[in-house]
């Protein structure tokens, strides 16, 4: 790089992480990030270099990507909209399709309107800080989603964590929060690297109790848990609900963008104080009629639920059988925890030179020492695709020591 006085104090950051990408990645074999990979149609099987390989790490939760449906949905979007909008919602960016798949959304979670962002990081960087700034405290549970977390960050309000999945903690946090200005407690409905879920009922009596606000994000429960697929509200039975819900379209739905549904008057306001989504171009026609079309065969196909439910259940109690620390997973995302980052990064390139994905990670993005592999089970994955890969689990981990014998 250059050495122009202006880069003296980045050149050791750029060096450092250069170094530590050395110290993995010493050999092509060894690539575990920002890997090209050429899907294999509607399958769970990808390409790297000509050598077909299974994913196991993927977010497809309901095996869509590459569905000929969702295919010809997002084809008829291009030829009826373009490949792109002349602007930002707020100007000459809608199309009827976007509110058309606003409708949808609101529909499928039960809510009166929606609103659909460019990403779903966007989506809660938008809408946290449309709903506090200064004088207000937010409350994160320690594993919330990093968007969260950088949303939070940027409003100016207060900002307080408390431990995973502990109410208890919760209660304490807000009782010694002194009162004045909104209240916003926000967690994830599935948490993402460990696979399990919030105890909604026991947060909502918790928040109840202090007149606060209760935010879920839904990223990784849309097509996950409830028994058709509706989230978190839809696994406890609807006992309670959450205040505000948000989500995204590039998990189980197989396209892009974030969602938050709600009364008509808060979509009403977050469409005009939310930066990302006026300041942001509109979702592009494609991946709106990919989304929309997901999200309806979602609602007509639940089955596909139901399997990956019963399969990611089945894997789990195999994998723990075979040793595994799977940490406190109770759906489709199912971690391998290893311990160190090198531990992680070896078991992952051992699995591949074995045919199948699963693909690392270390920290910051987790806890010291608690690197992993993080594992989806999803409705594309045959029983037959999940029993190779459980037997390639345990002799890549047996090669590496994660596991003995």
């Amino acid at each position: 790089m250059s050495t122009s006085e202006a880069w003296k104090y980045l050149e050791p950051k750029i060096a450092n992480i250069q170094e530590r990408i050395f110290e993995l990645e010493w050999e092509p074999s060894r690539r575990n990030n920002f890997v090209p990979y050429k899907a294999d149609g509607n399958t769970a099987y990808v390409f790297v270099e000509g050598q077909r390989l299974l994913m196991m790490s993927g977010y497809g939760y309901i095996g869509l990507n590459g569905d000929p449906r969702v295919v010809a949905a997002a084809k008829a979007a291009v030829d009826e909209y373009g490949t792109g909008t002349p602007g930002v919602r707020a100007l000459a960016g809608t199309i009827p399709l976007h509110e058309e798949l606003e409708r949808e959304v609101a529909k499928f979670l039960g809510r009166e309107s929606a609103l659909v962002f460019s990403s779903g990081y966007a989506g809660n960087v938008g809408v946290i800080g449309a709903l506090v700034g200064a004088g207000d405290t937010i409350f994160l549970d320690k594993l919330d989603h990093a968007s969260i977390v950088d949303g939070a960050q940027l409003t100016g309000a207060t900002l307080t964590r408390f431990r995973h999945n502990d109410p208890g903690h919760l209660d304490r946090r807000l009782e010694a929060t002194a009162p004045g200005g909104t209240r916003l407690v926000i967690v994830d409905s599935v948490y993402s690297m460990d696979g399990d879920i919030a105890p909604l009922p026991a947060l909502r009596e918790v928040c109840d109790k202090h007149n606060a606000l209760l935010m879920v994000d839904e990223a990784h429960a849309l097509g996950v848990i409830g028994a058709t697929g509706r989230g978190i509200e839809e696994h406890f039975n609807y006992e309670v609900k959450a205040d505000i819900k948000v989500g995204t379209l590039s998990k189980a739905i197989p396209a892009n963008g974030g969602w938050i549904v709600g009364e008509k008057i808060l979509m009403d306001y977050v469409k005009r104080f939310a930066r990302p989504f006026l300041f942001s171009a509109a979702l592009a026609p494609a991946q709106v009629g990919a989304a929309l079309e997901s999200l309806r065969i979602l609602d007509r196909e639940p089955e596909r639920v139901s399997y990956t439910q019963r399969e990611a259940a089945r894997f789990r109690d195999l994998v723990q059988q075979a040793g595994f620390n799977t940490g406190d997973t109770e759906t489709a995302v199912v971690p391998l925890i290893v311990g160190s980052n090198d531990k992680a990064w070896d078991f992952a390139s051992a699995l591949q030179k074995g045919g199948v994905v699963g693909l690392p990670v270390i920290s910051p993005a987790v806890q010291p020492h608690m690197a992993r592999l993080r594992i989806a089970i999803t409705a594309a994955h045959s029983r037959a695709d999940i029993d190779y890969a459980i037997d390639s689990f345990i002799t890549a981990a047996r090669q590496t020591k994660v596991l003995e014998g």
